[in-house]
């Protein structure tokens, strides 16, 4: 009688996977592709957002903030893609840095923040949100400076979380060296501390792999630029040779880089022409 049972049984089971087996083997076919489509439209649009912002063309860095939008139809890892969003919005707010128009750096600064944010609510263990936040925070210095205490209070969050989550992220201290740098020395500021902090980004990026190739990895070439700016501002014995060897390495590193070129380039050849 228990054999019979267990025979049935068998049977039963038998029939069950017959039938459910390609089921499931189509359910993983559409799980990868959905995966591999999510994979493509992020790699492409940070592929754009490279262009992008290699020459902060404000049209060109709205063209890519609208694919990011359209990705988080995917509903896949969204708190990525709210993350590049922010980022194409940090970029965007130095189109107005340029003639100081405060209410398109507030605009953009508070939409990326707006973004960040939501990240931070479906992830908050991914130590570049913060790094960004950070970023972003540091503008709202240029157009409310009335609120200082509620500023310090939120870099400090931020810097915190960054430091607990991942303290030898390149962008961290990258971000970090450029708050350094134009901060007063009378308030913990400095040209000095600020060439310390990113020539440890600069050593961090030169082992520095990320978790995806969908990841944010910009900055290698950044903090070229940030390093010779340092340099040239400091103008010690040897910096002016120290801040040409690094334009020359950020250029080989990305020849397109318009803050290097122009910005940066630009601000070496003033100094060495001056008397």
């Amino acid at each position: 009688m228990i054999k019979k049972y267990f025979l049935i049984i068998k049977i039963i089971f038998m029939k069950i996977t017959k039938y459910l087996f390609p089921f499931f083997i189509l359910l993983l076919l559409v799980s990868k592709s959905y995966s591999d489509d999510f994979s493509d439209a992020m790699l492409k649009a940070k592929s754009n957002l490279k262009k992008a912002t290699d020459t902060y063309d404000e049209k060109s860095l709205l063209k890519v903030r609208g694919e990011f939008e359209r990705i988080l139809q995917l509903k896949k890892d969204q708190w990525l893609v709210y993350y590049y969003i922010s980022y194409v919005d940090y970029n965007l707010s130095f189109s107005g840095m340029k003639d100081m128009k405060k209410d398109i750096i507030k605009k953009y600064t508070e939409s990326g923040l707006e973004m960040i944010d939501k990240s931070i609510d479906l992830s908050s263990e991914f130590c570049d949100s913060y790094v960004i936040k950070l970023a972003l925070t540091f503008n709202r210095w240029m157009y409310e400076q009335d609120k200082m205490t509620e500023i310090i209070a939120t870099s400090t969050q931020a810097d915190e979380m960054a430091k607990k989550l991942d303290s030898d992220n390149p962008r961290y201290h990258m971000v970090n060296g450029t708050s350094l740098f134009y901060m007063p020395e009378m308030f913990g500021g400095g040209v000095d501390k600020a060439l310390t902090e990113y020539e440890k980004s600069y050593q961090l990026f030169q082992t520095r792999k990320e978790k995806e190739e969908y990841y944010p990895d910009w900055g290698k070439d950044l903090i070229c630029g940030y390093l010779a700016q340092a340099y040239i501002k400091r103008n010690d014995e040897g910096d002016m040779v120290k801040a040409k060897m690094y334009i020359e390495k950020g250029l080989e590193i990305n020849p397109d880089c318009a803050f290097i070129k122009y910005n940066i380039q630009k601000q070496y050849d003033e100094k060495r022409n001056e008397k």
